[in-house]
């Protein structure tokens, strides 16, 4: 595979068939909400879906398929960036990871992003968040267990109040 300045490219034999069928029947359009969120989970999935292909077929094949999957606003985005590409403004992009980090600095806010420690820490306080709800639910149930033990116990009691009671009246009799 031969990759030009002006995004050309030489294929060599083999079929994209199976990577094919895999875009356009497992990856969604994409382009019309370009928000952060929208876009951060269509990246994901998308990347999800192609990376088994990354040994398989050519960078350029699988970033061919991926873009071919762009709609409005982010189809425009491109086409205006390949004609950037091919009057030399912009450099080319080869791969779909070259791709993913361009599309990131472009559509991904700087207070949107977040480092791999701030992910760390949230993933953290996840976790947290987590064994607190665990023992919340361990504690309800130790909760309805001692207030059934302590309903039986009082019952208990109270069968005993009434026997002695019972036993005093008939002892008085």
């Amino acid at each position: 595979m031969h990759l030009g300045r002006y995004s050309s490219v030489h294929l060599g034999k083999h079929s994209s068939h199976e990577l094919h069928h895999t875009i356009y029947s497992d990856i969604p359009f994409f382009g019309e909400d370009i928000r952060p969120i929208s876009f951060r989970d269509w990246m994901w999935d998308t990347e999800k879906l192609v990376q088994p292909y990354f040994n398989k077929y050519s960078q350029f094949n699988i970033l061919r398929h991926v873009t071919s999957r762009f709609i409005g606003r982010l189809s425009e985005w491109w086409q205006k960036r390949q004609s950037k590409v091919q009057k030399g403004r912009e450099s080319c992009i080869n791969t779909f990871y070259e791709l993913k980090t361009c599309m990131w600095k472009h559509f991904i806010p700087p207070s949107f992003r977040i480092t791999k420690e701030q992910q760390s820490r949230i993933e953290d306080f996840i976790d947290i968040g987590d064994a607190f709800i665990q023992n919340l639910a361990k504690f309800s149930r130790l909760l309805k267990d001692f207030k059934h033990n302590l309903d039986l116990f009082l019952s208990k009691q109270r069968k005993r109040q009434k026997h002695k009671r019972e036993q005093a009246k008939l002892k008085k009799l």
